[in-house]
C-alpha cells in the first residue's frame, strides 16, 4: 500500500517556512551549507551547544542565556539545557501583543472559542491580581 501525503506544501510555502528562516541561520552559524532537515539535524548532533545557541537567539528568548548552553551525562535525561539561564516564563510568553489568535479551542461538540494575544494578556494579569 503507497502512502500518500493529505497535503504537501509548494515550494514557495516552504521558502517562505519559519523552519526554513531558521535552518539557514543554521548554515550561518555552522559556517557551512544545511541543505535539508536531515543536515540540520546532523549539525544539531554534532554540535549541540552550537544549535541550542541558535534557537535561543532565533527564537528571541528574553532573558539572560548564561555561560552554558547545555550539560550532559551522556544521556537525554540527564542533559540539562540552559542551566545558568535566567528569565520569566511569563515574559516570554505573553511578549506578543494584538488580535491575532494565541489561543483556539475546538471542542468535540462544536463549540469554539479564541482568544487573541491581548484577551490571553488581559486573562493573565486578572489572575495574577487574584492571587495577589
Amino acid at each position: 500500500m503507497t502512502e500518500i501525503p493529505l497535503w504537501t506544501p509548494s515550494a514557495e510555502q516552504v521558502a517562505a517556512s519559519g523552519m526554513t528562516r531558521f535552518r539557514i541561520t543554521c548554515e550561518t552559524r555552522a559556517g557551512r551549507p544545511l541543505a535539508d532537515s536531515a543536515d540540520l539535524h546532523a549539525w544539531s548532533i554534532e554540535k549541540p551547544a552550537a544549535f541550542w545557541e541558535t534557537v535561543w537567539d532565533h527564537c528571541g528568548v528574553v532573558g539572560t542565556r548564561g555561560v552554558r548552553a547545555l550539560t550532559s551525562n551522556g544521556t537525554m535525561r540527564g542533559t540539562r539545557f540552559f542551566p545558568d539561564a535566567e528569565l520569566n516564563f511569563a515574559e516570554n510568553l505573553l511578549r506578543t501583543r494584538g488580535s491575532a489568535d494565541a489561543l483556539v479551542f475546538r471542542g468535540e461538540d462544536k463549540a469554539e472559542s479564541r482568544w487573541s494575544w491581548d484577551d490571553l494578556r488581559a486573562m493573565v494579569s486578572r489572575l495574577q491580581q487574584a492571587l495577589v
